[in-house]
């Protein structure tokens, strides 16, 4: 747990270097988002002439897809600053621009074809309804803009330090040796700036034991990671 005083402390300190970093909502995200808006598409679309109602789901099919791709799965953007006491970083899921207003047009709108289309077409119109209302709800925040959030990692000079590069997940993870599981550090890196950012880590750490490897699988199986594990401390 950081204290406010250790938070104010790292974060007063000069910055030794900070970055920024796209990241996806989840591992192959980029994949899942693209095969779930065509899912949509043809599944709405299938539906609308299942139901003798293209126009209405064929609306449904143009809007959908978007909103989950570049909405509610966008991906987060992190700012990183280093300092010799530690680190803290900002991130916020990085919607477009216009998303911000259009979900609150959604919210007006879900109720506005809720009423208005019930009384004219019937029940169906609730649906369609219903759909632009929880969008906004699920947008909840956007129309006031980027939910930012602040975390922090503290840096003790006492412990001594194991990095590992997770080189396919773009990650580094440092941890205590023997292992503070409060004490961990877990962050992201991009390509271009990897070397930079070991080589600050590693004189802010007093040179720890490095170790690079390929994936996150082969990090759990790492030697040293389950030494670690077995020589925990509180």
């Amino acid at each position: 747990m950081i204290t406010a005083e250790e938070k104010a402390k790292i974060e007063n300190a000069p910055i030794l270097f900070e970055w920024g970093i796209l990241v996806p909502l989840g591992p192959n995200m980029h994949k899942f988002r693209l095969i779930f808006s065509l899912t949509a598409f043809f599944f709405l679309i299938g539906c609308g002439i299942y139901a003798d109602e293209l126009i209405f789901f064929t609306i449904l099919a143009i809007f959908i897809p978007p909103i989950f791709q570049f909405f509610v799965g966008a991906d987060y953007q992190y700012h990183y600053y280093l300092t010799r006491y530690g680190y803290y970083y900002t991130s916020y899921q990085k919607v477009p621009e216009f998303g911000y207003k259009l979900t609150a047009i959604f919210m007006v709108l879900g109720v506005i074809v809720a009423i208005v289309g019930t009384m004219v077409i019937g029940p169906m119109a609730f649906v369609g309804g219903g759909m632009f209302l929880l969008t906004g709800i699920l947008g909840k925040g956007l129309p006031l803009g980027p939910d930012l959030t602040r975390n922090y990692g503290k840096i003790n000079p006492e412990f001594k330090y194991v990095m590992f590069v997770i080189i396919k997940q773009r990650q580094l993870s440092i941890k205590t040796d023997p292992l503070r599981t409060r004490e961990n550090i877990y962050l992201n890196y991009p390509e271009a700036q990897k070397e930079k950012i070991i080589s600050v880590f590693s004189k802010i750490l007093s040179n720890p034991e490095t170790y690079r490897v390929k994936d996150e699988d082969d990090y759990y199986e790492h030697p040293k990671f389950k030494e670690l594990m077995k020589n925990k401390v509180e």
